[in-house]
């Protein structure tokens, strides 16, 4: 081992025996499942009612214009529908909300099943869910092509935030925030 090498695994406690695997969809699947992420729920409407599906591939992408991401498998009902409609929601889901994430986890057998278990409401012509910390309501901008997904950038039409624990998913399991030991970060500068 050089001596660089030495030092970088004293200083992390890890050793070159760790190094990266090699790329194979399993290998993929468990570095992606320690990929911590918000729990959220895309939403959109149909002529047969509300669609939707629990999503953690979502992300911001630009403040100007409002835009963000989400990322859907090619195979989701859900991202049919809502390329159909041309509208969506990003509903991110508090803490204490598993079994709703499960339910929109789940495939849909018929349009709006999921719905008759979460209060919701229309707004910007999709429906929201009434228990949301944060909801982004978009006009679908692009879809691209990516992989086995489709990459789907929404233009944002409207957005609301309520404070509260967000529910993340992390290493298949749902988690909610703690504080990091020693951790005093603020927003506001140190004043010498």
């Amino acid at each position: 081992m050089s001596t660089a090498a030495t030092r970088d695994a004293a200083a992390t406690g890890r050793d070159e025996a760790a190094a990266p695997a090699a790329v194979t969809i399993q290998a993929l699947r468990e570095a992606f499942a320690h990929l911590p992420a918000a729990v959220t729920v895309v939403t959109t409407l149909t002529p047969d009612g509300p669609a939707g599906m629990t999503a953690s591939a979502v992300s911001s992408l630009s403040l100007d214009p409002p835009l963000l991401l989400i990322c859907a498998a090619n195979t989701s009902g859900t991202l049919a529908r809502l390329r159909a409609h041309g509208r969506f929601a990003v509903n991110t889901l508090p803490a204490g909300h598993r079994t709703l994430a499960h339910t929109f986890a789940n495939p849909e057998p018929h349009p709006g099943h999921r719905f008759t278990c979460v209060p919701y409401r229309i707004v910007d012509a999709v429906p929201v869910l009434s228990d949301a910390l944060t909801v982004f309501t978009c006009a679908v901008e692009q879809t691209h092509p990516g992989g086995d997904h489709t990459i789907v950038v929404g233009r944002i039409t409207a957005v609301s935030h309520h404070p509260g624990q967000p529910l993340l998913w992390h290493a298949r399991s749902y988690r909610r925030l703690a504080p990091a030991a020693g951790d005093h970060l603020s927003d506001q500068p140190r004043r010498s």
